[in-house]
């Protein structure tokens, strides 16, 4: 959070006690409120780390191992949820969410104006990094269910502008002295964060969406000395709880001691937990509220500085993703919690299955009471010798019988459970055929029922996406009052300068949402499909229309389509566009014979049909531009003329010539 330029608005101490305590007693409330939840994603995460003998007690509210009942107890884990995870995580990080702005209208500066809002969430995603960040994301996505990505204003991000002298007062000995420092300023820029759901604290857990709460309360643990930095005010350590599970210590030589963990609370020193409460606009705070405490002071306190939401309104920062819906609860549910009882029941078979077999290698005797002399010893060591008295009778192996054939069918049961319950087959798990699938019809229905259910995911991932990047848009309308410079590499290196104005539609459209979920291979399959079509030819061989097979493009959701379609064309258009740019300001471009004409008077032509132009003419400058294009326009059509009479009079040169040679 961007605090350098902030003051605390308050009536006394009093107040400012009012919201500290406000606040903590807030975060006390939504703490115990939220622990069902937490220890849910607690034993989630520890299932799919293999520590899967744990339970929660409800009761104590903590995660407790579950006793063995008998000392000769198996306790191998046979890991299935990881798997799924892995696979559901490959899955959704494969394909990386292309953002793009479509234009507000058809005129040429709305369509500038969209080029520009989609350059500048191209080099945001990658000046953030937001690859790893969108990989992390989805992690906790599958682990607990929720994520969500915070979006502020960071004035100490971005081009540096220069320095300038701060006057500060210090302290010595009780002595105010003024000092003087370089502080270097920055144009500032967005800070984009990943925020797990351990951090978010909504009013109510039983709201549909953020859009439903009027309040949250994001809690995150610092160092009292980065407190002190970030905010310029000294807080008092308080207690910060971290909580682990360590593994019990003993041999497990056949497994009966191993899966044996215990919660272990480990409390970090010299820590505060800085609480940011976000509220709604209401009408007692028209602005809305954002306040921040940590320990027993208040750092910051004053309106929602975000004017992210729609219509220019303010709103929280952040953008909730779930994995599965639930009505009328918060908090998302992931696919791990749903394959839990699956996974002990599995557990608890192999476990069963592994004691049956272990207790047939090691055996049972049968004893008469009085058979053996006292130094005999009953065991399976090779050589061994049994001295037993004959007249009471010898000691005999118990007989066992063969393993129920309930115990494979069951496993088999089981492992399809897994698929029915996750989505994840294994297909996808293992990249191998599920038994008894041979066709290949079979195997794409296969691999469409997995794309079908992770889709779900994926379209919500999508659609979080779409409010990540309006957010972008809206901040830097907000704080970006200087003109910038954004830089983008597509086929060509391409460099615009522009102004939070230019940031005109929120009209965000992921292009590869449908992707998500889809494989490489069935990537390729379908542009070596459409290459079959003929519609990436030239355009005198093409069966589609420039127009027709761009919106093709588009509709399918195929990336970078703008450089598929007759790049001629493209580039002319583009020049053209750049020369309307350049007569509006009022100056003439430089003609060129190498310019395809037709195109040329084709775009100046349509831009003087459009509303902007109109609007220029009623401006003082307004019949120097239209002479402007007048001319331009004149220039490309004389020279259309003259290229037209050239080759009309060459081709009267040949027929003449043709006409004068003898005939044999």
């Amino acid at each position: 959070m961007d605090v350098q330029n902030v003051k605390l608005d308050g009536e006394g101490l009093n107040y400012v006690e009012e919201y500290a305590d406000f606040v903590n007693n807030e975060y006390r409330r939504r703490q115990s409120e939220r622990i069902p939840y937490e220890l849910q994603w607690r034993l989630n995460t520890e299932m799919i780390k293999g520590n899967q003998f744990l339970n929660i007690n409800t009761q104590l509210r903590k995660i407790e191992e579950v006793p063995k009942l008998y000392w000769w107890q198996e306790r191998e884990v046979f890991n299935q949820i990881a798997t799924i995870i892995e696979t559901r995580i490959a899955r959704l990080t494969r394909q990386k969410p292309i953002m793009k702005t479509r234009p507000a209208s058809n005129e040429d500066s709305d369509e500038q104006a969209s080029k520009v809002s989609t350059m500048v969430l191209t080099s945001k995603w990658h000046d953030e990094k937001m690859s790893d960040k969108y990989s992390d994301v989805i992690t906790w996505l599958e682990h607990c269910g929720t994520a969500f990505i915070k979006n502020v204003w960071h004035s100490g991000k971005g081009r540096s502008l220069g320095t300038m002298v701060q006057t500060t007062q210090q302290q010595v000995d009780g002595f105010l002295f003024p000092s003087q420092q370089e502080v270097e300023i920055f144009e500032g820029d967005i800070e984009v964060s990943v925020v797990s759901p351990y951090e978010i604290y909504p009013d109510n857990s039983n709201r549909n969406n953020l859009e439903e709460c009027r309040s949250v309360i994001h809690a995150r643990a610092y160092h009292i000395r980065d407190i002190e930095d970030m905010y310029g005010v000294a807080v008092n350590s308080e207690s910060v709880d971290s909580f682990a599970l360590q593994s019990s210590s003993g041999l497990s030589g056949m497994s009966y001691n191993a899966g044996g963990y215990k919660t272990k609370n480990e409390r970090l020193k010299d820590h505060a937990i800085v609480k940011e409460y976000y509220e709604r606009e209401s009408k007692s705070y028209p602005n809305g509220r954002f306040i921040v405490v940590a320990s027993d002071k208040v750092l910051y306190a004053g309106d929602l500085p975000y004017a992210n939401g729609e219509d220019g309104k303010r709103d929280f920062p952040f953008v909730r993703i779930p994995s599965i819906e639930l009505p009328n609860v918060f908090w998302g549910q992931s696919i791990a919690e749903r394959c839990i009882p699956i996974q002990r029941r599995y557990n608890a078979l192999r476990n069963r299955k592994a004691e049956y077999l272990n207790l047939v290698a090691v055996g049972q005797w049968y004893e008469p009471i009085g058979s053996l002399d006292d130094d005999s010893e009953l065991n399976n060591s090779p050589a061994n010798r049994i001295r037993y008295n004959s007249g009471v009778g010898k000691p005999e192996p118990v007989v066992f019988p063969s393993l129920p054939s309930s115990f494979e069918s069951e496993s088999q049961t089981l492992l399809a459970e897994f698929t029915a319950v996750s989505g994840v087959s294994e297909l996808s798990r293992f990249s191998e055929a599920p038994s008894g699938v041979k066709s290949g019809v079979a195997l794409g229905i296969a691999n469409e029922q997995d794309d079908t259910r992770i889709s779900m995911t994926a379209s919500r991932i999508a659609d979080a996406m779409v409010q990540v990047a309006k957010q972008w848009l809206r901040l830097y309308r907000q704080f970006a009052s200087e003109q910038r410079m954004v830089q983008c590499y597509g086929r060509d290196v391409d460099i615009m300068t522009w102004h939070a104005s230019d940031l005109n539609s929120d009209d965000v459209i992921i292009e590869n949402s449908s992707a998500l979920a889809e494989t490489p291979a069935q990537r390729r399959q379908m542009v070596f499909d459409l290459i079959n079509t003929g519609i990436f030819n030239k355009f005198e061989t093409n069966p589609y229309s420039r127009e027709g097979a761009k919106k093709i493009l588009e509709l399918i959701e195929v990336g970078h389509w703008e450089f598929g379609i007759d790049d001629d064309y493209t580039l002319h258009e583009t020049r053209a566009k750049r020369e309307n740019r350049m007569m509006k300001q009022g100056q003439m471009p430089m003609f060129q014979p190498f310019d395809d004409h037709d195109i040329h008077i084709e775009e100046h032509n349509e831009f003087r049909l459009s509303a902007d132009y109109e609007q220029l003419l009623m401006t003082p400058q307004g019949q120097m531009i239209a002479q402007i294009f007048e001319q331009h326009v004149q220039q490309h059509q004389m020279y259309q003329a003259q290229m037209q009479q050239q080759q009309m009079m060459a081709q009267m040169q040949q027929q003449q010539m043709a006409q004068k040679q003898p005939t044999n």
